[in-house]
């Protein structure tokens, strides 16, 4: 019950920033302010921005949804007490949850007996724990406290905003404040996963042109790339159609030549595909 109304504190919380937010890119928006200005004020993307001003009414709030692991807290407690008295098994500890109430998978068990496997000593040792914040905290929780790889950074600025969890979006929203560039190319990767998305080639021209006008390396050589296959990529952010199922093909005949260490003949090849149709 607890967990209950803190996660619709925090929802209710967060509905009402984004609010306040709507609220100030509407403000801004009728004062005829640039949207890349607008987002900077704000905190947000460019995206966020021209998704609001088409909005009529501010976002509805979501109802908080339970996570599986949620469903497990109030039984953490007991599965520790028994790892304690020697029980490791998840199979085990599962069945006896469940007829103490537990209604979601073994899986969730099995994930929370490796994390008390791998929190103290060795994976595979067998000591005992305490139930500390440290063993029963919630993935989410531990995910906040441990910030993201710069890989995983790269991954977030390609995700929309509703495909990244609340406390991905303030992090990104704190790196573009802290950083002008992480902010530029964070506008930059978005605008091209929107073309890519919405298949809006005919704005690749200006994304290029952008790009070259900015600092980052990594960047420049990848609309440095882009350029020697132009053609392609332009059909590719444009077009409908892709040669997808073709290369499916191909790299289906790579597999069964090199089964037959690249002796096959023609007819060999052939009734080998011809059978697996």
């Amino acid at each position: 019950m607890g967990n209950t109304m803190r996660l619709e504190e925090v929802s209710k919380e967060r509905h009402q920033e984004k609010v306040e937010r709507y609220r100030k890119i509407h403000e801004l928006d009728a004062k005829k302010v640039d949207q890349g200005i607008i987002a900077r004020q704000v905190g947000t993307s460019r995206q966020t921005v021209t998704r609001s001003i088409h909005m009529d009414q501010p976002p509805e709030r979501r109802t908080p949804r339970r996570t599986r692991m949620h469903l497990l807290e109030p039984f953490k407690p007991y599965l520790i007490e028994r790892w304690n008295d020697g029980c490791r098994n998840a199979s085990e500890l599962h069945r006896e949850i469940v007829e103490k109430g537990y209604t979601a998978s073994m899986a969730t068990v099995t994930r929370f007996i490796r994390n008390l496997r791998t929190t103290k000593g060795k994976p595979r040792g067998f000591k005992q724990v305490e139930p500390t914040l440290e063993t029963i905290a919630t993935k989410k929780d531990a995910e906040v406290r441990r910030p993201p790889t710069a890989l995983q950074v790269a991954r977030l600025m390609t995700f929309t905003e509703e495909q990244r969890l609340d406390w991905q979006n303030a992090y990104l929203a704190r790196l573009c404040e802290a950083d002008p560039l992480i902010s530029q190319t964070f506008a930059l990767l978005q605008d091209f996963a929107t073309m890519l998305r919405e298949r809006q080639g005919a704005r690749l021209d200006a994304w290029l042109a952008q790009v070259e006008e900015q600092e980052v390396t990594e960047l420049k050589n990848f609309a440095r790339g882009l350029r020697k296959d132009y053609d392609a990529v332009k059909a590719g952010l444009t077009l409908e159609w892709s040669n997808g199922q073709v290369e499916g093909h191909v790299h289906r005949l790579k597999l069964l030549k090199r089964q037959m260490y690249g002796k096959a003949n023609f007819q060999t090849l052939r009734k080998r595909v011809l059978k697996r149709a």
